[in-house]
């Protein structure tokens, strides 16, 4: 007999009971203080387990699913958040940072609008949701109320700051090239945006990997720029082009 085949995810019962913190119990907490317009979302909670990091050496602590049609069919949930086990049980991912991370992935849960901008239902007369992108590199309430609590945006963060002292994006430097990304967000060429290309690359990925279908950022007096999945592999290509060759 063969090796049996591991099973990576297990559904988090309400009732069971952690030492390292009960995630329902902080679910709850978050959604009764912040997220009233998902109040009728039935969301489930589920482990994954021995997540390795990616290519880029990112370790994903969670995610928000919604839950298909066909899905909804099944189960009587609308959205399932994924959390890393491993790192929930950290003794170091204190309760504040597992409130931030089931607060961030709740901003991904959102009523779908139709056409006159109201919210829409099914033929079942259900919600119908949609998974909401991030505003710029995070949620603009999540830093509001937690800080710049990820690894990737406290790196985003650092690279502005180095330029602290001059324009960040000066209108002297070469344009970028038209149909590029970022093309009319940053003025700047290629040397000024070097130390914040691998934190868009990070942030992006959730479009990369199909999470979400796009990511709308902007910056006062630019106009808005959406990224779409097209958009983020051309960002992926520069930053490890920009890897391989970092002068």
């Amino acid at each position: 007999m063969g090796k049996p085949k591991k099973v990576l995810f297990e559904l988090i019962k309400p009732d069971q009971v952690f030492l390292s913190g009960q995630p329902y119990e902080l679910l709850a907490e978050i959604r009764a203080e912040q997220h009233f317009d998902t109040a009728a979302a039935k969301i489930a909670l589920a482990w994954r387990k021995g997540t390795k990091a990616n290519a880029d050496g990112k370790i994903v602590l969670g995610r928000c699913v919604k839950a298909t049609d066909l899905q909804r069919e099944l189960v009587d949930y609308d959205f399932v958040i994924v959390l890393n086990k491993e790192f929930w049980e950290d003794p170091e991912f204190d309760r504040a940072k597992k409130l931030a991370l089931l607060d961030h992935e709740m901003c991904h849960a959102a009523r779908a609008l139709d056409s006159e901008g109201e919210p829409m239902i099914d033929s079942k007369q259900r919600p119908v949701w949609r998974v909401r992108g991030h505003d710029v590199e995070e949620f603009e309430e999540i830093v509001a109320r937690h800080g710049v609590w990820k690894r990737d945006l406290e790196r985003f963060v650092e690279a502005i700051a180095k330029r602290k002292k001059s324009p960040l994006f000066s209108e002297h430097l070469k344009a970028e090239e038209p149909g590029t990304p970022t093309a009319g967000l940053f003025p700047g060429s290629t040397k000024a945006l070097t130390d914040v290309v691998d934190a868009l690359d990070n942030l992006t990925e959730p479009i990369r990997e199909g999470v979400v279908t796009s990511m709308t950022i902007q910056i006062p007096g630019k106009e808005p720029v959406v990224i779409n999945r097209r958009g983020a592999d051309q960002i992926h290509s520069r930053a490890k082009k920009k890897a391989k060759d970092p002068g």
